[in-house]
């Protein structure tokens, strides 16, 4: 992704910040053209709550930085300069590719400063306000560099706290990192809750911290969580005019669905599994680390969650889809010329290869009960299954919540067996997940675009000469075109699910 070239910005930017504000304002005169300690200082860059920010020239080694200097009206303030001064301890201790780097934390007369990394990019508010929501593989490149950055943090007792766009920066070489510790809290430390929810609307705050509750690193699972939301939809998933009714909203409310908020985009199943995951309300309810969030995502995606960091990311997204897919020709390749050969020297080699899983299973995914304890409902219940993408997971869907009870749990019951028709198609167990698939297709109870779906991912499985495959487009169209003359808008879903290849097929039919 391309982008025009800004000028350098704050690598830290707080919920108030106001870059525009005159440099003359209530909050102290501009120290723009004065010398701090061994620093000059440029311009100024940003305002946050508690402080300026500026760019400065770092005389002995040349080089620029973002100079965080507490606002003159806060640095008597003991409370204040205690918050500023456990934030520079903060991240002072944290060196990763993924954080803003902090050079040097130091006080020159009244002068409480912090010298960090200069990044010459927007955060990711501006980037979503000014070019849009982000694309999928962008907001897993963030997830991915935000939950290293969490874990590098959390491995050294730090609480980050304030986890929000503003806070993510993207520079012009793909770099996530993420900045401003300022409500960071230390293991064992004070907390500092108090001024941190004085500081502006709670959007991305947890519940147990807009409460005032103790905080521990899953309150940062749940704000990377709000932040996910509104990149991928442009929106936070609570807002109002007053801070209070948000907070009101983290505790009560359940966030609309991404689906519709935007209808036309099609998300990765397992990567609505996990925002939903993250957003829970209770803490118990979210991944247990960043660690294991890492650990999920990667064996979601397949692609190990180290190899995410930089400018990279986006990148080697790619890189790998395209060669799981070269990896899968190939494969397919290999076992049409052993079946060809079909010696009998090789035959049992041959027979252990193919009953090899192709996806070894973690070993959390191994340690999974069989049995799926029941949710409270049956939305609930399907995401349950979505995280878990294994068998168990996806027949506890039928069984908690019988499909002969009401429409809903028909729909999710359906919704349950097409994914685990796939998950068999990808464990090579083809013969059963035909059997899921026929029921669905010939069931006239079934949603016809259930029924759909269903045929398609037979012809899929057919032989593409047989008889059996012309009848099952012949049944395909049939079906197709019952489900567009009663929904129209049904087109651009399919378009996504069982290809563009297919439904151009069927309208030219």
């Amino acid at each position: 992704m391309t982008h025009d070239t800004p000028p350098p910005r704050d690598s830290s930017n707080d919920p108030t910040s106001s870059p525009s504000r005159p440099e003359g304002d209530a909050g102290g005169t501009s120290l723009t053209g004065s010398q701090i300690g061994d620093y000059h200082v440029l311009r100024r860059i940003g305002r946050g709550g508690m402080a300026d920010v500026y760019a400065a020239q770092h005389g002995p080694l040349g080089r620029q930085v973002a100079l965080k200097v507490l606002r003159h009206d806060l640095a008597g303030n003991q409370e204040y300069a205690e918050r500023f001064r456990r934030e520079a301890q903060a991240a002072a201790k944290l060196s990763h590719p993924n954080i803003v780097h902090v050079y040097e934390v130091g006080r020159v007369g009244n002068h409480h400063f912090i010298a960090q990394e200069l990044v010459d990019g927007l955060n990711l508010k501006e980037q979503v306000e000014k070019y849009g929501p982000l694309t999928e593989e962008e907001a897993v490149a963030v997830l991915r560099a935000v939950t290293l950055a969490l874990c590098a943090a959390h491995k050294e007792g730090i609480t980050h706290r304030d986890i929000k766009p503003e806070n993510i920066l993207r520079s012009h070489q793909g770099e996530i990192k993420v900045a401003d510790f300022g409500l960071a809290r230390l293991q064992g430390g004070g907390d500092l809750t108090q001024i941190g929810l004085t500081m502006g609307t709670p959007r991305y705050m947890s519940p147990e911290q807009v409460q005032g509750k103790l905080v521990d690193p899953r309150s940062d699972l749940y704000s990377l969580g709000c932040t996910l939301y509104y990149l991928l939809s442009g929106r936070p998933p609570f807002d109002a005019e007053e801070p209070l009714a948000v907070a009101m909203q983290h505790l009560n409310e359940t966030a609309k669905p991404l689906s519709s908020i935007r209808p036309n985009v099609k998300y990765a199943d397992w990567l609505l599994a996990a925002i939903n995951r993250l957003m829970a309300k209770n803490p118990e309810d979210r991944f247990a680390s960043a660690g294991a969030l890492a650990e999920w995502v990667g064996e979601q995606s397949g692609l190990p969650t180290e190899a995410m960091t930089g400018g990279t990311a986006e990148a080697t997204i790619r890189l790998q889809r395209a060669m799981q897919a070269e990896t899968l020709r190939r494969r397919q390749a290999h076992r049409n010329l052993a079946i060809a050969a079909c010696v009998p020297i090789l035959a049992g080699i041959v027979g252990a290869w193919l009953a090899m899983p192709r996806n070894p299973r973690s070993v959390p995914r191994l340690l999974r009960p069989d049995r799926v304890p029941a949710k409270e409902t049956v939305q609930q219940q399907f995401l349950a299954a979505v995280s878990r993408d294994d068998i168990a997971g996806w027949q506890a869907v039928r069984e908690h919540f019988p499909p002969e009870l009401n429409d809903t749990n028909a729909s999710y019951a359906i919704k349950a067996d097409i994914q685990l028709a796939r998950l068999l198609i990808r464990q090579q167990r083809q013969d059963e997940a035909s059997v899921i698939l026929t029921r669905i297709a010939e069931d006239p109870a079934a949603d016809r675009l259930f029924r759909v779906v269903a045929i398609a991912q037979l012809i899929d499985l057919a032989n593409p000469d047989s008889r059996e495959t012309a009848e099952l487009w012949d049944k395909l169209r049939r079906a197709y075109q019952g489900l567009i003359e009663a929904r129209p808008e049904a087109q651009r879903s399919l378009m996504a699910i069982i290809g563009a290849d297919k439904v151009r097929r069927l309208e030219s039919s």
